[in-house]
């Protein structure tokens, strides 16, 4: 008895596999796109956090 599922199983097989490669790929790039975003983050915090004000100066524009 003829079965399609059997013709068609290398290409599944393959196209499963390319696409579990590209989620992979995919979900490291965003991981180190977020790594990156919260370092800056932390930089900018504590830069804000070591400017002392100045006695006498002008308030910081918003």
């Amino acid at each position: 008895m003829w079965k399609p599922w059997q013709q068609v199983s290398g290409w599944g097989r393959a196209s499963n596999e390319r696409a579990i490669g590209n989620a992979r790929r995919a979900t490291t790039a965003l991981s180190r796109r977020r790594v990156e975003r919260d370092e800056v983050d932390l930089y900018l915090r504590t830069r804000e956090a070591r400017l002392v004000p100045v006695p006498g100066a002008a308030p910081r524009p918003a």
